[in-house]
């Protein structure tokens, strides 16, 4: 009996263990030659940290692969990649492409099923090449397994991974459907009908080991692609189905792999990586945030901080981040005579804001404000309020802070003096989170002209802007060259005549360009509203991009207006307008835009072309908060005057880096549209604030689409009212939340 007793005791006191949530040994991330995490040819069901971005290079004779790849979701890889075929050319017609290679563009997804568990290996999906010309085309089920340094992969593949065929497709059983397998089309760019079908499928699998020296990893598959049905003709020899390689990280950020593949052939990848929830940013030399509560004393100038004091400012760019310090700026006192108004115009101007309007009620202040410093929205609130609660007296118990964006009163925070106070002692704790359940956050009221007070925004009209920087225009892909480029400078000007009411216009001079080699022009059916982007490109290195008016107003609250006309983009002229709905406090919106445009000549000056079209969309946006995912759904008419639906899905990362993927569906048929089916496309909206030394509002966007052709082509409007009003709407107030006290 006491034996029983001690028995029990002793299971009971596992128990806790048995419980313990399984930890598996931490498998590095590696990437394939494919550009995915795997091992060379054969992918694993492993996955990177969410966020993480890979740029990359690989070389296995015949191919030179080229690649991006993003987590773009903790359960979703997603690679673009381009390929060049050494031994194969682009064409067997020199007059169409000279003598460069073949290149083919694809597009990979890795979906996870299940994560690692005790006994569960982890578990994926995932296609290669699924929408483009198939010439990689693979479907695949992998499994893996970690024992501590060593970690195994299993799977089972279809397609060009899985040719080595050892077993029927599994799927036939199912269905006879499943027996058949479209083969390669040049056409590419659509949804083929191919997903897990063939008469047959493939087994292959791996192991990867931690070496005991830091950062080598040894990595050893069985591929399952027996390499005699290439794509092109192109069979390999193959000596062994057994590839090795070696992976080392040479930086943090840096790791390359030799390898020895099929038997017969090295390889090199090389990859450089980021994640875009943690980026890393230069230290900021702007004006700290000033000082409250009954310690407070005026900002002081570099030069009256002590000698034997060391000065630095806390900073934070985002919630992702972490704290650092930085020299304090050179700024001015906020001078103690003058009017309390006075004052507080200075001390907002020292944050980078204007000042619209401002009224003063009982125990609130309510600043109309335009913010232009700080791309993190709670960051610009944060500072505003603490400018405010700097010089205004302590009656003042509230900041009523309306921001305004393009003349638009967008989105009202109402921010306590009191909670502030401690967030800013707290910097991120409890006071932080317990300011967020205390500010009030609505649609902006738009009452600014019925303030009280007048700031000197509405003097200082007309204003006259102008800037003068260098760009660079690039195209990819095209037959006759692979890169083709443009060096140009750009000169922008502009007048502010109001409130939301500007002129605006650049002028490009053409410094150095490659567009002398375009040779091939549009072969198009449908009217030819972007396919004769070549005429474009090479008549108009020297042109006017765009001069145009744009006029912003408020209908009511939550409700906007945009109007615009003249020049409105490199390819048309014309005016048209737009309505959005978009409660601040909501996460969704409703727009309407139409335009009647022009097409305008290819030299990009003043001159008009016959095409004439109207063109408009209602378009739906959602917002999914805990995701940082935003959606769109547009359906109208295009320029050439065809009818469909854009898909738009974008994720906005802790940094303030956006990626995001569109595909266009209309009444054109394939057949019409030519050589990619349909119109789609990725693009990355990179925050300047990332790269420079002072606090930035600018962004940069990257679009990407494999081929311009005509099905599907949207108008080009600058200043979109869904843009302007992004940055003011409550998910990007909470998202950035940590900022508020930076």
């Amino acid at each position: 009996m006491r034996l029983l007793c001690g028995v029990s005791l002793a299971g009971l006191a596992a128990l806790p263990a048995l419980a313990a949530p399984f930890e598996p040994y931490p498998v590095p991330a590696l990437t394939d030659d494919f550009g995915g995490v795997g091992l060379m040819q054969t992918p694993t069901a492993r996955f990177a940290r969410d966020g993480q971005f890979t740029a990359g290079y690989n070389m296995v004779s015949p191919y030179d692969r080229y690649f991006v790849t993003l987590q773009a979701m903790p359960w979703l890889e997603t690679t673009l990649r381009y390929t060049s075929v050494r031994n194969r050319l682009y064409s067997q017609v020199p007059e169409f492409s000279g003598d460069q290679t073949y290149k083919d563009r694809s597009f990979d997804i890795k979906i996870k099923i299940l994560d690692e568990g005790r006994i569960r290996p982890a578990l994926a999906i995932g296609a290669r090449d699924f929408v483009g010309t198939g010439l990689f085309s693979s479907e695949y089920i992998v499994a893996n397994k970690n024992f501590g340094p060593l970690d195994a992969s299993f799977g089972i593949a279809w397609g060009n991974l899985g040719s080595r065929g050892h077993i029927r497709n599994p799927l036939t059983y199912i269905s006879d459907r499943f027996e058949y397998r479209a083969p390669f089309t040049a056409g590419g760019g659509t949804f083929n009908n191919v997903y897990f079908r063939g008469p047959r499928a493939g087994f292959f699998g791996g192991i990867q080991y931690s070496m005991p020296i830091r950062g080598l990893t040894l990595k050893v598959e069985y591929d399952s692609n027996s390499y005699q049905q290439e794509a092109l003709d192109n069979n390999q020899p193959v000596s062994s189905p057994i590839n090795v390689g070696l992976d080392y990280r040479i930086l943090p950020w840096l790791n390359a792999m030799a390898s020895f593949e099929r038997g017969n052939k090295f390889g090199l990848t090389v990859t450089a990586t980021t994640n875009f929830h943690r980026a890393t940013v230069p230290p900021k030399f702007d004006a700290p945030g000033a000082p409250i509560g009954p310690d407070a004393q005026p900002i002081p100038a570099v030069g009256a901080v002590p000698l034997n004091v060391r000065a630095v400012a806390p900073a934070y760019v985002d919630s992702g981040a972490q704290p650092r310090t930085s020299p304090l700026p050179t700024t001015s006192v906020i001078p103690a005579a003058g009017s309390e108004r006075e004052r507080l115009v200075k001390a907002l101007d020292i944050q980078g804001t204007a000042l619209y309007a401002a009224s003063f009620k009982g125990d609130t202040v309510e600043l109309f404000v335009a913010q232009t410093r700080f791309y993190n929205v709670a960051t610009g609130v944060g500072r505003i309020a603490r400018a405010a609660f700097s010089v205004l007296p302590s009656k003042y118990e509230y900041v009523n802070i309306v921001l305004v964006e393009n003349g638009l009163e967008t989105m009202a925070v109402k921010v306590p003096r009191a909670g502030l106070i401690e967030a800013v002692k707290d910097r991120r704790g409890p006071a932080v989170d317990k300011l967020l359940t205390e500010v009030e956050v609505t649609n902006a009221p738009v009452t600014l002209g019925k303030a009280e007070f007048k700031g000197p925004v509405d003097a200082a009209y007309p204003q006259f802007l102008y800037s003068i920087r260098p760009g660079l225009k690039t195209t990819l892909g095209r037959p006759e060259q692979f890169v083709l480029y443009q060096a140009y400078v750009a000169l922008n000007g502009g007048v502010l005549l109001g409130r939301g009411f500007d002129a605006t216009g650049q002028f490009t001079f053409n410094v150095s360009n490659n567009f002398d080699k375009l040779r091939i022009g549009s072969d198009s059916l449908l009217p030819r509203v972007r396919s004769d982007i070549a005429e474009y490109l090479r008549q108009g290195t020297t042109a006017i991009s765009h001069l145009q008016m744009d006029y912003n107003f408020n209908i009511a609250s939550g409700l906007y207006g945009h109007a615009f006309g003249g020049y409105l983009e490199e390819m048309y002229a014309g005016f048209g307008g737009e309505l959005l709905y978009r409660p601040a406090v909501q996460n969704w919106a409703l727009g309407v835009d139409l335009s009647y445009v022009q097409q305008r000549n290819f030299n990009q000056l003043f001159g008009l072309r016959d095409y004439k079209v109207l063109t408009g969309h209602v378009t739906g946006y959602v917002t999914f908060p805990k995701a940082r995912v935003d959606a769109q759904v547009s359906v109208g008419r295009y320029l050439a005057k065809d009818f469909g639906v854009t898909f738009d899905v974008a994720r906005t990362f802790e940094s303030g880096v956006r990626v995001g993927a569109f595909a266009t569906f209309t009444d054109v048929s394939a057949e019409e549209f030519g050589e990619g089916r349909f119109d789609k496309g990725i693009y990355i909206i990179l925050p300047l604030d990332l790269l420079y030394n002072k606090h930035v509002r600018s962004a940069v966007g990257i679009a990407y689409r494999p081929l311009i052709r005509d099905g599907g082509q949207k108008l080009v409007i600058r200043q979109p009212l869904f843009g302007v009003t992004d940055p003011a709407r409550q998910s990007n107030l909470v998202s950035g939340w940590n900022g508020i006290t930076e």
